[in-house]
């Protein structure tokens, strides 16, 4: 059985938490408390529904995972299982709590970082078993993926982002967001009004010629560099 295969519960549970969350909060709080414009997004009706990869940087926990969310089943008003939209999150951050745990169930994909847990730094071995769970989300579907794996401003991308995408041979789309930061009142929970956030969705990353070689860290140092120039944090 495939670990992201769900069950008749699961995928209407999941159906329900997106449905509640669109009306509940990214309508009142994203259209009328605040604005959340997106750029770009005209690309979501051109990509194929399988084998798509979103590589945006990070300032939150959720808010613009949540935004992404509304952008592809609210506003572009695509079918909730196709594409079959997923975002990676830290294993320990989606276990926190009953909200993180159905947020987990609306498409988290987890997996145990081998730099950072609770806040702090670690150094250990790769979570094989996670990985393999986020290409797997790739492969059936859409996946924004957070490469800097923490929301520390002006944290470097990780260069096994490069990696993961010379394995799944994925449609890569750099998006860029600002401003979510400022929607938070308190740590990671959202509360402010009147501000102005954004998602800029580029064109998709010519990897051809990365894809047709075999991988070795120069050329994979390279494609870390060119994502970082679009997403990256300014110095």
């Amino acid at each position: 059985m495939s670990s992201l295969e769900q069950s008749f519960f699961d995928r209407w549970l999941r159906r329900g938490i997106i449905t509640s969350a669109a009306f509940g909060f990214t309508l009142p709080y994203f259209r009328l408390l605040n604005r959340v414009h997106a750029t770009g997004d005209a690309i979501l009706d051109t990509l194929p529904h399988r084998n798509v990869v979103f590589l945006s940087n990070h300032q939150t926990y959720f808010m613009e995972a949540i935004a992404f969310f509304d952008l592809v089943y609210v506003k572009h008003a695509m079918p909730l299982e196709d594409p079959f939209t997923r975002f990676s999150a830290a294993t320990e951050t989606m276990q926190k709590n009953l909200v993180t745990q159905l947020f987990t169930k609306a498409g988290g994909v987890t997996f145990r970082r081998s730099f950072r847990e609770g806040g702090k730094d670690v150094k250990r071995t790769a979570d094989f078993e996670g990985i393999a769970k986020v290409e797997e989300a790739i492969a059936t579907g859409w996946l924004l993926h957070f490469p800097a794996g923490t929301t520390q401003k002006g944290a470097p991308l990780r260069p096994g982002v490069a990696q993961l995408l010379h394995r799944t041979k994925a449609i890569a789309v750099p998006v860029r967001v600002d401003g979510f930061r400022e929607l938070l009142l308190h740590k990671q929970i959202p509360g402010k009004f009147l501000r102005k956030c954004h998602l800029t969705l580029h064109p998709p990353m010519d990897l051809d010629a990365f894809y047709a070689a075999p991988y070795d860290k120069e050329r994979g140092a390279e494609v870390v560099e060119r994502l970082s120039a679009i997403i990256g944090d300014p110095a």
